[in-house]
């Protein structure tokens, strides 16, 4: 079921033919991403009992014809909308229309410092087990760190 901007209290039929009534808060959300861009649209579903915001390509289309026809994208799902989803949005789709900007760099740059984190807690965690265990490896086989080997091709 679609979700209209609206400035008042709508009630909408369901698909099993229920009539809901639709609150002033996911209003208030609807008519937000709205005025980000109106090709955002934001539609209830049913089976899932989720909310789906999403792009289409006809900002006049309705839920049917988008599900029929027009090309539309995911933007994210939610069980429960208020406002910070909106400034989010907001916030998202300004950074995308910066010159230069690409989203695929910044998850570039999002996962190598999640990489870099992860194998930071990893040296933490297991860094001083593993030392320990390299110094006892090297005791067990013999090998003296307090020796130096100097080849005879350099002595000379």
């Amino acid at each position: 079921m679609e979700i209209r901007p609206a400035t008042f209290t709508q009630v909408a039929k369901a698909r099993d033919g229920r009539y809901i009534m639709i609150e002033d808060d996911v209003q208030g959300v609807a008519n937000g991403l709205n005025r980000i861009d109106p090709h955002i649209k934001l539609r209830f579903s049913e089976s899932g009992e989720h909310y789906v915001v999403y792009w289409s390509e006809n900002p006049n289309a309705t839920d049917e014809e988008d599900v029929d026809g027009n090309t539309t994208y995911l933007i994210f799902t939610a069980q429960d909308l208020d406002q910070r989803m909106v400034k989010k949005m907001e916030e998202v789709y300004w950074r995308n229309h910066q010159p230069g900007y690409s989203l695929a760099d910044e998850v570039d740059k999002l996962d190598a410092a999640d990489k870099k984190r992860k194998e930071s807690q990893f040296t933490e965690e297991h860094g001083e087990m593993y030392e320990r265990l390299a110094h006892a490896m090297r005791k067990e086989l013999g090998y003296d760190q307090s020796r130096v080997f100097v080849s005879k091709d350099i002595a000379a």
